[in-house]
């Protein structure tokens, strides 16, 4: 499968990979790798690395290798920490929870009680006098009703007190958290403010489900997460014993292993490349779907490729905990990044019970190489359950969509400049069950894995095999995806057609709020093409690298010409046809531009060409590696912390894809402006003026990002691969 003719014929490639997936070896997998709490440094991901370790050497993977680093939580990589060891054994809130019979109950890096445990009171975080909607009790932000819920008014005679006004009820207690309008990191924070001894709480549980909670490793609290129902038995409660028994002996483990490349001549680039495919090891027990199916799904891809031909380019396997893992296999292990990878997290979610499709996430718009292009063919050619009446349209069951880059897994340091390695993430989202004690066997749908494996495993292989001899069939999959991106630049079905020569909407309102407003999203949309034109131009980039020199511009020039043609159908377009060719786009070209050396971003500025540089001063990246959101919050001060911590309170998921668009912008060339529209344009969501400045403040007062005076263009530029 591997080898000549795997690059050249990548549907064959996808139809074998998904023959040869041994679907019970998977299941087996999964099921074994659910028996372990698999905390990032703990005797249970110890436990499954070794077991990992064995499978990965029975699949026929050489060089196999479980690697442990110390676990101090002072060790550095870059700027994401070591994790401390911590290793639950025992913990019970007498009479009403205990673990490990029931999984997730206790927080990560609850501290420990004697081994007797504690008799301590149980005080309620409730609504009362001096507690308004998100403050502190003891705050003089307002006053909740007695008959609020939660609130202990008159008439409780039985069970826990209420904090009220007087938190220094907390010190030593368990402090119950229920209090809806109270977030669970402020209530994380008064229990530690008043020295309580720790929280039970049931904000991210639900109906028979405990949900995940992490805590500070190394703080003085423990906490417990409790269905609504235990919750409301402790609640009943005067006093609780706690118990809660850990140790910190383990390190952290992360497993590598190669399939070596076929033999190369001497000097030939291709024989120190690697494709790297991944999936973290870590989360507690069960953790079914994320990411007992992702590691599972690369031993089976590791079994598939093994036993096919050798491709050019080695395939490099990394397991190991979520971000620091592999923050410790780049910094220490790593002779080089990988040429370009596949990243496997929640790989076989069974749709109709977890609620979403396969998300094959993009590569980051400034590195889009042609992985992006390449994997979204490979979901194509995927084997189809059934066709239509007539048997003309293929047809199935399941459900995918690419999307924008996030980076919520280790793809995230990957695709950073300081590594330069285009990368796509497989997984499933949205997922009711993620993060909880009911991400079980059952949640698991093995021929979702098996599609999802087979997209890794094929991917892999056209990227490891590739040579000149496949241009042909890169450049039509590369061209194909160019197309489809740019078409998606025209207004989509239902938009209001437009004057192509005004600008102006055809309705009725023409006033002069309706133009600019009209004006304001004609230029949007041509600022939306012009960066969509670059990253579809990347994507040839990419497979000019894999080839090991630039190809015929033809391509290219068909790309920029569907380009200029998609400019003239745009609202508010000119009458006069779009400049075409290669100076229109401001880009190097190609053709001149030795492989693999760094050139400026084509999409830097964002601006038409001939107009203005940036109005303000450029910003330069100065933090130390991939960047991690973790780390700028330990490096910010107070105010930048809260700033961080309360954007993503707000909407989590939202804030994180805009902050790490944001921060991958900063190359040296772009103003703020520049940057929001970038972040705009790179996670299609809009992006307030005031979240920009925001964040890109934040930055500037930690000391990650300087502005400069003179805009040193390209700095910090890396060429997409």
């Amino acid at each position: 499968m591997t080898g000549p003719g795997a690059a050249g014929d990548v549907g064959g490639t996808t139809g074998l990979a998904h023959a040869r997936f041994d679907v019970g070896a998977a299941e087996r997998d999964v099921a074994e790798l659910c028996r372990f709490d698999r905390y990032q440094a703990s005797d249970g991901i110890m436990a499954a690395a070794a077991y990992v370790a064995e499978r990965a050497e029975r699949a026929g993977l050489s060089d196999v290798r479980l690697l442990e680093f110390p676990a101090d939580g002072g060790r550095h990589w870059w700027t994401f920490r070591a994790p401390s060891s911590w290793t639950p054994v025992h913990a019970e809130l007498a009479g009403v929870a205990a673990y490990p019979d029931r999984p997730f109950t206790l927080a990560a890096y609850s501290a420990p009680t004697g081994p007797d445990g504690v008799e301590a009171p149980v005080v309620r975080l409730g609504a009362g006098p001096g507690t308004a909607r998100g403050a502190a009790p003891g705050s003089a932000r307002g006053t909740a009703p007695e008959s609020a819920p939660g609130a202990g008014g008159p008439g409780r005679t039985r069970g826990a007190v209420t904090a009220h006004d007087d938190p220094e009820r907390l010190r030593g207690a368990i402090a119950v958290h229920d209090n809806p309008d109270l977030s669970l990191p402020a209530a994380l924070d008064l229990a530690a403010r008043y020295g309580a001894l720790g929280l039970a709480t049931d904000r991210v549980s639900g109906p028979g489900r405990t949900g995940r909670i992490e805590l500070r490793a190394g703080g003085p609290l423990l906490a417990f997460s409790l269905t609504p129902g235990q919750l409301a038995d402790l609640a009943g409660r005067d006093r609780v014993r706690v118990t809660v028994r850990t140790h910190g002996a383990a390190p952290m483990p992360v497993v590598t292993a190669l399939l070596p490349g076929e033999p190369r001549e001497p000097g030939d680039p291709a024989a120190a490349e690697e494709v790297l495919l991944s999936a973290h090891l870590c989360h507690p027990r069960p953790s079914a779907n994320d990411n007992a199916s992702g590691v599972a799904a690369l031993l089976g891809a590791a079994a598939v490729l093994a036993g096919a031909r050798r491709g050019r380019r080695a395939v490099r396997f990394v397991w190991g905990p979520e971000f620091t893992g592999m923050a410790a296999y780049l910094h220490d292990v790593a002779p080089a990044p990988p040429v370009a990878a596949v990243n496997v997290d929640m790989a076989g979610q069974d749709q109709r019970l977890c609620g979403g499709p396969l998300i094959v996430e993009r590569s980051p718009d400034h590195l889009p190489g042609f992985v992006n292009a390449l994997a979204e063919y490979v979901v194509g050619a995927l084997p189809q359950a059934g066709r239509s009446y007539s048997g003309a349209v293929a047809c199935d069951t399941w459900a995918w969509r690419a999307t924008p880059f996030v980076g919520a897994s280790d793809h995230s340091l990957l695709v950073d400049r300081s590594v330069g390695c285009p990368t796509v993430t497989l997984g499933h989202w949205p997922d009711r069950f993620n993060h909880s004690s009911a991400d079980t066997l059952d949640k698991v749908d093995f021929q979702e894995l098996r599609r999802t494996a087979t997209i890794a495993c094929a991917t892999a292989a056209v990227l490891a095999a590739a040579g000149e001899e496949d241009r042909g069939e890169l450049e039509r999959i590369a061209t194909r995806w160019a197309a489809a991106r740019l078409l998606e630049c025209l207004p989509p079905p239902g938009a209001p057609p437009a004057d192509r020569t005004t600008g102006r909407t055809t309705g009725r309102t023409t006033d002069r709020a309706a133009d600019r407003t009209a004006d304001r999203a004609a230029d949007r949309a041509r600022g939306l093409l012009r960066h969509r034109t670059a990253v579809a131009l990347g994507a040839l980039d990419g497979v000019d690298r894999l080839c090991g020199r630039p190809g015929d511009p033809g391509p290219r020039r068909w790309v920029e010409g569907l380009s200029a043609h998609v400019a003239g159908l745009l609202p508010g377009a000119r009458s006069e046809p779009a400049p075409t060719g290669p100076g229109s786009l401001g880009r190097a070209r190609p053709e001149t531009a030795p492989v693999g050396r760094a050139r400026p971003e084509p999409w830097a500025s964002g601006a038409e060409p001939g107009t203005p540089g940036p109005v303000g001063p450029p910003l330069r990246r100065t933090w130390e590696g991939p960047f991690n959101l973790r780390g700028l919050a330990e490096a910010a001060s107070p105010a930048g912390r809260d700033w961080i911590d309360g954007r993503l309170a707000a909407d989590r998921s939202r804030a994180y894809a805009l902050m790490l668009a944001l921060a991958h912008g900063v190359d040296g060339t772009r103003d703020r402006a520049e940057l929001a529209r970038y972040a705009e344009y790179a996670a299609e969501l809009p992006v307030g003026t005031d979240f920009a400045d925001g964040f890109l403040s934040v930055l500037v007062e930690a000391g990650w990002a300087e502005e400069t005076t003179t805009a040193e263009r390209g700095a910090d530029a890396q060429a997409p691969a």
